[in-house]
């Protein structure tokens, strides 16, 4: 299962990297950085709050936004998914 997840991650990673809107330096780390940033969450009993995810829509990136932005999207939603299996 650990395997699957990591070639979902990666693919989903590449693809985002791929729709890059202009060149960027480091846009790979920024990427990761914005998938950790959105899949981050806090329990308190029992709740699950997407706390990163809320601090991504916050920021405000110069380049590639839509990029960003759908890489916090993905981590989210990644982070749903564990959360169901």
């Amino acid at each position: 299962m650990f395997i699957i997840a990591l070639l979902i991650w990666a693919a989903g990673i590449y693809i985002l990297f791929r729709n890059k809107e202009e060149e960027e330096e480091l846009l790979l780390l920024k990427l990761i950085g914005y998938y950790f940033l959105g899949s981050f969450n806090v329990n308190l009993n029992g709740f699950v709050l997407p706390v990163g995810f809320v601090i991504s829509l916050f920021l405000k990136p110069q380049q590639n936004k839509s990029v960003k932005r759908g890489s916090a999207i993905f981590g989210l939603v990644m982070m749903i998914v564990g959360l169901f299996l």
